[in-house]
């Protein structure tokens, strides 16, 4: 697979290919625009393949290909369709290169995966990793999140689709608590909260402590019923998903907000990475004084 935050693969090296008149789009509503026009497939096999391969950088032989597409091997037929399903996809690409073939492993031409909204995605996590200066990890980290815009292939079921878009997702809730310390550390308190907002909605089980430091924010910018009710409707999304109740640090923290305290996570310890606080004021409150976008982010599943 593509691999987590924490390591692209060499085909994706940070630096950002770009292909003039390609644009493939995976995440939300796919769909691949050559020259500006959008692509209409004759062969969803050969747009199958395409998606396949943009789970496999590294790249895949053609009885793994043949098996987890088509439940078939080269003795069913298989060899001659996937040389026509090859053919197909270079032709609907306009490009014979589209996929290479090296010591029997097929994988897409590094300029077709950079012109993937993955391949960019990735590349922008590799930046990030690589980048002192924070200005530019935070650059890295924007356009990285800024082209997730919804679930990897969204709607398909297959086993390799669900394992990559498992892995997708957890690398951008990852990235979206890393833009939040940075934005917070700048004391940009509605950006910093936009992109926790953003994790907390696609992951909710992504750490209680995250939801504490909403309660603690909330508390300061909304007040102390505000963040009440965002512990409240916490507590009730773990009553409903899991059966579970909130930690007691956490039924404390509620206890000391209501008896009038604010605390701010940000204003007792640095932010020194993800184990550390993170500041925002994101209730889960459709009526909240944040923004339409924030609000609607912070609705649990």
């Amino acid at each position: 697979m593509i691999c987590s935050l924490a390591g692209p693969p060499a085909q994706l090296s940070g630096t950002e290919v770009k292909v003039t008149g390609l644009q493939i789009h995976t995440f939300g509503f796919a769909h691949t625009d050559r020259d500006g026009q959008r692509v209409h497939w004759e062969s969803g096999a050969a747009r199958d393949v395409l998606h396949y391969l943009l789970c496999f950088p590294a790249g895949r032989r053609r009885e793994e290909l043949l098996s987890d597409l088509w439940n078939t091997d080269d003795e069913r037929g298989g060899k001659n369709r996937f040389r026509v399903t090859l053919h197909r996809l270079r032709a609907a690409l306009a490009r014979p290169d589209a996929v290479i073939e090296d010591d029997g492993r097929y994988a897409l031409h590094p300029e077709v995966l950079g012109a993937s909204d993955v391949g960019r995605f990735y590349s922008a996590l590799s930046r990030f990793e690589r980048a002192g200066d924070p200005q530019q990890r935070r650059a890295a980290l924007e356009q990285a999140t800024g082209l997730y815009r919804g679930d990897f292939l969204s709607g398909q079921t297959a086993g390799w689709v669900n394992e990559a878009r498992e892995e997708h997702q957890a690398a951008y809730v990852r990235a979206n608590l890393e833009l939040s310390l940075l934005r917070c550390d700048a004391r940009e308190c509605q950006a910093s909260a936009q992109s926790l907002a953003s994790a907390l909605h696609t992951d909710p089980f992504v750490g209680e402590n995250y939801h504490q430091r909403l309660m603690a924010c909330v508390s300061r910018v909304e007040g102390k019923y505000a963040a009440t009710e965002h512990y409240r409707r916490f507590a009730a999304f773990l009553s409903e998903q899991l059966g579970d109740t909130p930690m007691p640090e956490t039924v404390d923290l509620a206890q000391r907000i209501k008896c009038g305290e604010a605390p701010c996570f940000l204003e007792t310890a640095p932010h020194q990475g993800l184990a550390q606080p993170v500041a925002g004021l994101c209730p889960l409150l459709p009526g909240s004084r944040c923004s339409q976008a924030l609000s609607e982010a912070l609705q649990l599943n």
